[in-house]
């Protein structure tokens, strides 16, 4: 187990540090655009505890909440990448959960427990959104659902994420972004299914649905339930694909790495392991620049049908001349003749960008107990209130009594009758 002492958090541009994984110094001077709202996240998984860091990087006091004896499901091994860790109180912890749950506070608490309930509604009563990406049932039968919850506080908003919605035929179905990615049609597409991207889009959506119920609530003093699906939120994502069969009644033909409606596009293998570049021939006009370019006059034409006649020549022609070259050699020198042409860039290739990290990604945090973690930072670049954090990951329970002391004004004698009772857990 590590001991480090301290937190830290480091991008371009700044170094921010913190003592005993509190604010980050130079993070608190700034007001951001979400100072003094309150959000209690029940999210878990990756689209829960992206939901929280999106809301904790405008500038929103988010406290996530975990049971000691139940930790969050990103904390097991299979998440770790690296040998798990394990914190003093013996909750474990891996890169992944450390890389999401940045920024946020992390509360403690046992809902199981009569006496934890009733602290549960007041801190509810001092809440603004409260996050859940449950099954249907489960805050239900804690008595901490919608309903129970607004008893407490009239004006809340709740962002309920889920699979397929919280209504419908599939709405008591659990939801996993491998599954939802080949529901909505992504893995046929891309004949690979993605494990996670369909968490990050649904979180996104449903901070953005949250944003807009939160003004509302504002402004008239309505409470709002905002039920995001991961289907309803890659369905617009998707809507080229979805074109077709919804207005014609079928679905068109297609080639995998070929653009619809340019004369010549596809993926070419350069030198080197798996290197490949991707090319878009649009129009007559390029077509034109690129048998110049490759010295092929004979197969110029302004006309559509017959670069249709000549296109697997003038293929063949690029693809040997792509062959001879490194992808980022070819990508340059047609990008100077003014072609459409890039890298297929892996995971490694982006790490090192020079334009990523021109905006200050990669961003790194320490964890006391994970270590170093590093993680693409916030894609918000606001001039005034930028996207930033306020402090590194945060150990299970580590801000128990300070939130129930802020929020709700719970004493000492209080806290400590809870903790005796295992209704909270504070690991300071």
């Amino acid at each position: 187990m590590r001991t480090t002492k301290t937190c830290t958090s480091t991008s371009s541009g700044s170094a921010p540090t913190s003592s005993g994984c509190g604010r980050s110094k130079g993070l608190s001077e700034t007001a951001r655009a979400l100072d003094g709202v309150k959000v209690i996240s029940f999210g878990a998984f990756v689209a829960g505890n992206t939901a929280a860091k999106l809301f904790t990087e405008m500038g929103a006091d988010v406290v996530k909440v975990e049971a000691r004896r139940r930790p969050e499901v990103l904390r097991t091994p299979v998440y770790a990448f690296r040998d798990p860790a394990t914190e003093p109180s013996g909750a474990p912890n891996t890169v992944m959960y450390a890389a999401l749950s940045r920024g946020v506070r992390n509360l403690s608490i046992d809902l199981q427990s009569t006496a934890a309930r009733s602290v549960f509604h007041r801190l509810v009563a001092a809440a603004d959104v409260v996050i859940e990406n449950f099954g249907p049932t489960t805050l239900d039968r804690l008595g901490c659902g919608y309903d129970d919850l607004v008893r407490s506080n009239p004006r809340l908003v709740m962002l309920s994420l889920s699979g397929y919605g919280r209504t419908g035929p599939r709405a008591g179905y659990l939801g996993y972004a491998t599954t939802i990615a080949s529901y909505v049609g992504l893995s046929a597409a891309w004949q690979y299914t993605h494990g996670t991207l369909t968490d990050y889009v649904v979180a996104a959506t449903g901070v953005v649905a949250a944003l807009a119920a939160l003004q509302r609530a504002r402004s008239t003093g309505a409470p709002a339930h905002v039920d995001v699906g991961q289907i309803d939120a890659m369905a617009p994502i998707l809507a080229g694909l979805y074109a077709a069969p919804l207005n014609l009644g079928y679905e068109e033909p297609g080639e995998v790495n070929r653009v619809a409606g340019s004369w010549l596009s596809g993926l070419f293998a350069g030198m080197g392991y798996e290197a490949w570049l991707a090319v878009d021939i649009e129009d007559g006009e390029d077509w034109a620049v690129l048998c110049e370019f490759l010295e092929r006059p004979d197969l110029a034409t302004r006309s559509s049908e017959e670069a249709a006649r000549l296109e697997p020549e003038l293929r063949r022609a690029l693809t040997d001349w792509v062959s001879n070259q490194t992808p980022y050699t070819a990508m340059r020198v047609m990008q100077k003749a003014g072609l459409a042409a890039a890298v297929v860039q892996t995971s490694e290739d982006l790490w090192r960008d020079p334009q990523l990290h021109a905006r200050g990604f990669p961003e790194r945090v320490e964890q006391p107990d994970v270590g170093s973690v590093s993680y693409p930072r916030s894609a918000q670049r606001w001039t005034k209130t930028p996207g930033r954090l306020r402090r590194p990951p945060a150990r299970l329970g580590q801000h128990t009594n300070e939130v129930l002391r802020e929020w709700i004004g719970l004493s000492d004698d209080e806290l400590a009758e809870l903790s005796g009772q295992n209704a909270v857990f504070d690991a300071n």
